[in-house]
């Protein structure tokens, strides 16, 4: 990576953003091409979802095919609905992960070690490695971890493929030391795009990643779990949607510069796929089918009919309509007319992305509490997380949601005995819309919601959903014993069948 194309990047921040101050004097030496740490962090933030490069392969087309929240578009319904093995689709991720996050984010942490007017950047970063590592290490398993980034300052170009297991341990570490790292003295974060540099906010991030990190382990490591869930609660979580993580945009449209990350990278994936991407039937069908108000807030209505071709919509017709998983939208009886689109406001180089949110943490906490790991009411967490998961729309650009239209649907589906794990997990896929490597993670680890069946005789997994990202192959000659010794620990193939640790469903 040229460091130039970042530094200049970096600098035209200042053009939209109101989070911080002064951008100009973010970077000290471009002539040495040496950037400071909070235009690094700045970069590095803006990257993990305007990267249109991985948004689109990994997130939209994989993971969002994967777990059929999306289907229509020929490419998200050809790989992802159908199962279909794509080099550059698979790789996308771990490609610019590592060249370009998590290497100027491990650069961010050892130029600020030890100094202590740098202790809370330093924190900010680990937490930020934390969340990148994350994605890593759900989507392939095995991963580079506490080697990796370090070419450039410790010379390890093939760097070990450390255990899941193990990965997780320094999550819980990470997030820990941060926590408690973060102080008022630990001096300013002018680079910060996610909370303007506010510890008790970076505080409340951590622990709730530490809840995220620790419920993934809970079908493998239940003991665990149960203890990192304990303390990421007692320390504080998210309390409201004004603590969600986000990305705010810039109303940047994609140019062909696969480096400049200002505007939303899942919204230039959906313009790219020519707006034929479609939300699949599972989830509008879930939605419609309990009178969500969420179903008009990210939907459009269909324009035509379903039932006569090319005809207005017949009374009694369902005016939202999905595209089954592993159909294209000309499947569909009607063709795309007759299917409902994706809101506009969804798709502009402005939409926002949610990292992190309150939503996800009340429906988190609302399982550890039926497990019996948390104090509180499992359905008091899932109602306040799916009221949550309505209003958070509203960052989108949707109408708000009526208090009275969203107590009604509280009252008509509360959390049920005997199905709290299914609803609540459930719930978390559809919170999870827009950030589609996360649902995919946690369906791996719950087995819900309950995928509709593939049953194109195509699909090159006999309609299995893949279990993993398939590693990079050009790894065996870039670093082969780790690769090697990391393939022998998972299933002794490269193949995306095989399951990553902590998948025990």
């Amino acid at each position: 990576m040229k460091y130039k194309h970042i530094i200049a990047i970096v600098m035209i921040l200042v053009a939209f953003s109101s989070c911080t101050k002064d951008f100009d004097t973010l970077i000290e030496d471009p002539i040495a091409l040496s950037p400071n740490p909070d235009g690094q962090l700045s970069f590095v933030q803006l990257s993990m979802s305007g990267d249109r490069y991985y948004q689109w392969r990994a997130n939209l087309i994989y993971s969002g095919g994967f777990v059929q929240h999306y289907s229509g578009a020929w490419n998200v319904t050809e790989f992802g609905g159908r199962f279909k093995k794509n080099d550059d689709y698979a790789h996308a991720y771990w490609r610019r992960a590592y060249s370009i996050e998590m290497k100027n984010i491990v650069d961010v942490i050892s130029r600020t070690n030890d100094i202590p007017d740098k202790a809370n950047i330093n924190a900010i970063a680990k937490i930020v490695r934390v969340m990148i590592g994350q994605r890593l290490t759900d989507l392939y398993g095995d991963v580079p971890y506490s080697e990796a980034g370090v070419g450039f300052s410790q010379g390890i170009v093939a760097p070990r493929y450390d255990k899941q297991e193990e990965i997780y341990k320094s999550f819980f570490v990470d997030l820990e030391d941060s926590f408690n790292q973060l102080n008022v003295d630990g001096g300013t974060v002018t680079g910060d795009l996610f909370y303007n540099g506010d510890i008790t906010k970076w505080k409340k991030l951590a622990n709730t990643l530490r809840l995220r990190t620790g419920m993934r382990i809970s079908e493998i490591a239940p003991a665990e779990a149960e203890k990192q869930v304990k303390a990421a609660f007692a320390n504080g979580v998210f309390e409201s949607n004004a603590d969600n993580c986000i990305m705010r945009h810039g109303d940047i449209a994609f140019n062909g510069d696969l480096f400049d990350f200002r505007g939303n990278g899942l919204a230039h994936a959906f313009i790219g796929n020519d707006n034929a991407d479609h939300f699949s039937s599972l989830l509008i069908d879930f939605l419609r089918d309990h009178d969500d108000p969420r179903l008009p807030m990210i939907a459009t209505p269909k324009t035509s009919s379903g039932v006569s071709w090319g005809g207005p919509i017949q009374p009694g017709e369902d005016l939202y309509v999905g595209v089954p998983a592993g159909s294209f939208q000309w499947d569909v009886f009607g063709g795309a007319a007759a299917t409902s689109g994706i809101q506009d406001y969804l798709k502009e180089n402005t939409t926002p992305f949610l990292h992190v949110s309150y939503s996800e943490t009340q429906q988190l906490l609302a399982e550890a509490a039926f497990r019996g790991w948390v104090s509180g009411s499992a359905a008091d967490y899932y109602k306040n997380g799916v009221e949550a998961g309505v209003k958070q729309l509203v960052l989108y650009g949707a109408p708000e949601a009526s208090q009275g239209d969203i107590n009604n649907f509280l009252a008509a589906n509360p959390l049920q005995t005997g199905k709290e794990f299914e609803q609540i997990n459930t719930q978390l896929w559809v919170t999870y819309l827009f950030n589609s490597i996360e649902a995919y993670s946690n369906w791996r680890r719950t087995g819900f919601p309950v995928l509709d069946p593939i049953t194109v005789p195509d699909s090159e997994t006999g309609g299995v959903v893949p279990k993993r990202l398939y590693y990079p192959n050009d790894e065996l000659q870039k670093n082969e014993t780790n690769y090697l010794e990391a393939i022998g620990r998972m299933g002794g193939n490269n193949d995306w069948l095989n399951k990553v640790w902590w998948d025990a469903n």
